[in-house]
């Protein structure tokens, strides 16, 4: 998670990017039980790596956990949105299914599962940002989200 976080750091240094500083076990275990599950062990690597990022290109961020916790309507018990573009106009989140699974899906259509990779979602955001050819966007078309 170090190396692909560092990727993203690193393609984005000239447009502008700010990354968090890790979150702490601490911080990761109450997020934790304020939604009502553990996180998978890549979204526990991220916020270990960093608590969340600012990419002024297409106003793209990964929420810190932190901020997550101060909007109650961008989480609930078993599912949180933890990824937006262009300030809260289209969200990506993640919940827990009744069989224990985990989803990441775009608000937009959440009933439509993208992945359950927080790893492959940071890796198309690498290769294509939003819509850049293989970005979100596009994996959204692919996945026939939109």
């Amino acid at each position: 998670m170090k190396e692909l976080v560092g990727l993203i750091r690193n393609k984005h240094k000239d447009s502008g990017i700010d990354v968090n500083i890790a979150a702490t076990i601490s911080d990761i275990t109450t997020f934790e039980s304020q939604i009502g599950f553990e996180l998978p062990d890549d979204f526990r690597d991220f916020f270990l790596t960093c608590n969340g990022f600012s990419c002024d290109e297409d106003i793209f961020n990964i929420i810190p956990l932190q901020s997550i916790k101060q909007h109650p309507q961008d989480y609930g018990y078993n599912w949180f949105y933890f990824a937006e573009y262009m300030i809260y106009s289209d969200m990506w989140g993640l919940r827990r299914t009744v069989s224990g699974q985990f989803e990441i899906f775009n608000g937009s259509y959440p009933d439509k599962t993208m992945t359950s990779s927080l790893k492959e979602f940071l890796q198309i955001f690498l290769t294509g940002n939003v819509f850049e050819n293989g970005g979100l966007y596009e994996w959204h078309d692919k996945l026939g989200i939109k």
